[in-house]
């Protein structure tokens, strides 16, 4: 009986070392698993953030995919995929081992930090005015007939003694141009056929940068008062209203004419063949967009015209091949206050009190008062660049500049 029972205890202690040994070989067998799976992941991290390295500093990497052998080992690899996302760089990176895949989507943008200008006016044989309390603070190509300082509207010149707080160069008869890639593109959206697009029937959108377009086609007339998120573009061939109440978070619009009701306040990139209008109160954020491209049948003057108390951040532009007659406008209301670039192949009507905290590009200016227009014054507006962040980034539309790149906004 002794005997019997030393046995079945011995076996009852063999079963207990078992099940202890198979659970310890069990846990070492998932800790290995965890571990491979860090590893795996950190090596991942690695690569993709390799991969984001290596689009930035390719400045030449076409808007296609590419896939990169980091290692030449046929084992890290990471594929890099560009494309423009209205006038900024829409940029994705994954990078996969095995049946594991990570990546990041992001906009790019040019670094501005060694762009010191803050005006370019083109040289058309007559010089720029400046009355009141008008501050330039910044390099400027100016014509060649230069600065002065002028009495307007019952006031002499107010500001610093050197009229331009910066270094004057001299301009050309035109503007420095356009990414003509990304123009032509622009242009291609403007003329698109919106019988072969689907039309827009919904309240909410939100469509993440890692999947595909959503690209939808608005009825004539439409009112713009949903909420719109991410990977979305919208096309009409006719006007557009976006109302106060509409929430638009990095979507585009492409129409005829565009009106932005007062009020309004979101993230977006608008671009129109004839016209924008902006009503009051109106807030944009960055990285945001307005511009209007002159093409064959626009109105005899393409316009933007902005109302009172605008807070603008980000790019302004006016664009046409070839200097016409009726040149495109860009105006601006009582209180507008911008940060970023404002380029116009054409004129820019000034009001005082404008505050510019960047670089203004324009052929013209122009500046209406009660009693009298003035061509190239300025009165009582500030343009200063140093008032820009250091952190802003501009777009590859802009040629002539510097071609370091970085990301501008991490997306969804």
């Amino acid at each position: 009986m002794l005997k019997a029972g030393a046995l079945y205890f011995a076996i009852v202690v063999a079963f207990f070392i078992a099940i202890i040994t198979a659970s310890l070989i069990m846990l070492a067998a998932h800790f290995r698993t965890s571990y491979m799976k860090e590893m795996r992941y950190a090596r991942l991290l690695n690569n993709l953030n390799s991969g984001v390295a290596y689009l930035l500093t390719d400045g030449d990497m076409p808007t296609s995919k590419k896939e990169i052998d980091l290692f030449g080992k046929q084992s890290d690899s990471v594929i890099i995929e560009r494309k423009n996302w209205g006038v900024y760089d829409l940029a994705v990176v994954r990078a996969h081992i095995l049946g594991d895949t990570i990546g990041k989507v992001f906009f790019t943008g040019i670094n501005t930090e060694k762009d010191l200008d803050v005006l370019y006016l083109s040289d058309e044989d007559r010089p720029v005015s400046v009355s009141g309390r008008t501050l330039l603070i910044g390099n400027g190509m100016l014509p060649k007939a230069g600065i002065k300082q002028s009495y307007a509207e019952g006031k002499p010149y107010t500001g610093i003694k050197q009229l331009l707080d910066g270094k004057i160069t001299s301009s050309n008869r035109t503007l420095k141009g356009l990414n003509n890639n990304m123009v032509k593109e622009l242009e291609s959206k403007l003329k698109t056929n919106g019988k072969l697009l689907e039309t827009f029937k919904l309240a909410r959108l939100k469509v993440s940068f890692k999947d595909s377009t959503r690209i939808f086609k608005l009825l004539p007339g439409k009112r713009i008062d949903e909420e719109l998120i991410g990977n979305i573009i919208l096309i009409s061939d006719t006007s557009v209203v976006i109302s106060a109440t509409a929430k638009l978070n990095n979507v585009q619009v492409y129409a005829q004419s565009v009106t932005v009701e007062s009020g309004f306040k979101g993230k977006c990139q608008i671009f129109a063949r004839d016209s924008v209008v902006v009503g009051d109160q109106v807030s944009f954020d960055y990285p945001s967009t307005i511009g209007v491209v002159r093409m064959a049948g626009a109105v005899d003057q393409p316009s933007i015209t902005f109302g009172e108390g605008l807070l603008f951040n980000g790019i302004i532009f006016s664009y046409e091949d070839k200097r016409s007659p009726m040149q495109t406008l860009i105006s601006f209301g009582k209180g507008n206050r911008l940060n970023g670039e404002l380029y116009s192949t054409g004129l820019v009507k000034v009001q005082k009190g404008m505050f510019m905290a960047g670089k203004v590009s324009c052929n013209r200016f122009i500046m209406q008062t009660p009693v009298t227009l003035y061509e190239n014054f300025l009165i009582d507006v500030v343009f200063n660049r140093k008032a820009r962040s250091k952190y802003y980034m501009s777009s590859r539309l802009f040629e002539g500049q510097a071609k370091e790149k970085g990301v501008l906004e991490w997306l969804k």
